[in-house]
């Protein structure tokens, strides 16, 4: 969570929305950080943690002399359950204020960049944190491929409308992951690659029916006042996520990494 989050974890619905996301993203980012070197024994950090599912998991995978300091503004969802893992730390931070200790094998942030108004200025704070030949792991949208690729066009049309409006409330860049790469570059990161991943799912997958889905319905009353989007299309869009007789193309996740010189 940032400053500027337009989705607030008093939501009564904001779990639910993130376990959808958890669920699709979680696979991929295990495997890039597997492929990284976490192990037993990584000291690592998770910026951003949000539901927390990637530190729990984190802290099972460098157990048991490996530490996880899990950070967020808002601690709620991870506070609960940080008394049955071992080595995990739950702090209350600000990516784009203050520093993070020092000494980390792996920082790791996913869909939180693209929230802050400095972006670079939050990648250089991560990346102070980590010790020399430390990796850096975000992994951030880019919304193109839903945007340009999504069936039906009205549920393109709803999308575009509700991240346009989402854009004129916060900082956020939903097109953001096509930077990624370079912006680790620019911060002085060596070795930097950078690869894309989209789920496609049927309607009814937790990431249509309660990501998109949800994503969509916190902005219904601004979309359809300003969005140019009818109700109609609207509710198209809704019912196709719901549908498993639709397949539905979902935003691009890049994933980007370099380690420190």
């Amino acid at each position: 969570m940032t400053q500027g989050y337009a989705y607030d974890h008093a939501w009564a619905l904001e779990r639910r929305r993130l376990a959808g996301l958890e669920g699709a993203l979680d696979p991929g980012t295990k495997r890039h950080l597997t492929a990284l070197g976490v192990g037993p024994g990584s000291r690592c950090a998770e910026i951003g943690a949000g539901g927390g599912s990637i530190a729990f998991w984190l802290a099972d995978q460098v157990a048991p002399e490996g530490t996880v300091l899990a950070t967020d503004l808002d601690v709620t969802f991870l506070a609960a359950r940080t008394s049955i893992r071992r080595g995990l730390q739950v702090l209350r931070h600000d990516i784009t204020a203050e520093d993070l200790p020092g000494g980390f094998d792996l920082v790791h942030a996913r869909w939180l960049v693209e929230w802050l108004a400095d972006r670079r200025g939050a990648l250089r704070r991560m990346a102070s944190g980590l010790r020399p030949g430390g990796v850096l792991l975000i992994e951030e949208p880019d919304f193109v491929t839903i945007y340009d690729a999504a069936e039906p066009i009205a549920l393109r049309r709803a999308v575009r409308a509700a991240m346009a409006h989402l854009e004129t409330i916060s900082p956020i860049h939903v097109e953001y992951g096509r930077q990624a790469m370079s912006d680790l570059i620019a911060i002085g990161l060596v070795d930097v690659q950078a690869e894309g991943r989209c789920p496609i799912v049927r309607g009814g997958d937790p990431l249509a029916a309660d990501f998109l889905r949800l994503t969509l319905e916190k902005f219904r009353d601004p979309v359809l006042a300003h969005g140019g989007v009818s109700t109609d299309e609207f509710d198209q869009a809704v019912a196709a996520l719901q549908d498993p007789r639709c397949t539905v193309m979902t935003p691009m996740t890049v994933a980007a990494w370099g380690r420190r010189r």
